[in-house]
């Protein structure tokens, strides 16, 4: 019997935090949008990421041997980073590697962005309803994560997930979320579709532990949510990343954004 698995490496920018119209007239600084993303990797390439992530951060052994990839650090140019302020030809020295470990790991995004600001404009009763998009944007992407597995050549298909950790409370309710869809399908799939590929439940794991699956989902997240809020702003590593996306049956099924 054929076997394989993959994981899948959650992570956020923007926040899941609702405001009404008349909140962002006062405050137009308030965050719009909420960017979930999910990068699937073979579980016969963990190990060749996990070297050829040594291996970059190899850089940074001046700081400190347990160097974290935190996009946030890496685009701010802060902690171990904070040499790119002087070595500039570092940096693009570091993005360049980046891309290649990609093109070598050959990871698959999904990933489900939402407009927070114009869905409550659409729909005022999410508000009343306290809707949570970071759980709407999970449901999305356990139905494109289901669609790759379900579409795998082989006789067994298992897919894990791996999140990063929040607060207690929030780490149960998406592993309720999770056991539901798993239970009772979702508005497009029954439960069979999701049942008999996926695990019990979801890991929860913190960024500290050096993991680098989550890192890469860190890495690349934000190149999304600044595609769907920005999307006059150039964004070079987005048009990269664009050719990883899961095609799904059509185009770009592998990336959501919403409302349409």
């Amino acid at each position: 019997m054929k076997e394989t698995s993959f994981a899948l490496y959650l992570d956020e920018s923007g926040n899941e935090l609702l405001y009404s119209m008349e909140e962002y007239l006062q405050n137009p600084e308030l965050e719009t949008h909420c960017t979930l993303m999910g990068v699937i990797i073979d579980h016969n390439k963990k190990d060749l990421l996990k070297k050829e992530l040594s291996e970059l951060k190899k850089y940074f052994r001046w700081y400190s041997n347990e160097v974290i990839l935190h996009n946030t650090e890496i685009r701010n140019k802060t902690g171990a980073f904070a040499i790119f302020h002087y070595r500039p030809e570092l940096y693009e020295q570091f993005k360049e590697r980046m891309n290649n470990i990609t093109k070598i790991v050959e990871p698959v995004i999904i990933c489900s962005s939402l407009n927070k600001k114009l869905w409550v404009e659409r729909y005022p009763k999410k508000l009343f309803f306290k809707d949570d998009p970071y759980e709407l944007a999970f449901v999305y992407l356990l139905e494109r994560y289901a669609h790759f597995l379900n579409n795998q050549s082989f006789d067994s298909v298992r897919g894990h997930i791996i999140a990063e950790a929040r607060t207690p409370k929030k780490d149960r309710s998406l592993n309720e979320i999770y056991k539901r869809v798993r239970q009772y399908g979702t508005q497009y799939h029954p439960n069979t579709f999701f049942s008999k590929i996926y695990d019990n439940k979801i890991s929860f794991f913190h960024k500290d532990l050096n993991i680098p699956g989550m890192q890469l989902s860190d890495y690349f997240c934000y190149s999304f949510y600044v595609n769907h809020k920005y999307p006059e702003r150039q964004n070079e590593h987005y048009k990269f990343l664009e050719t990883f996306i899961y095609p799904g049956e059509y185009g770009q099924y592998g990336y959501k954004k919403w409302p349409v």
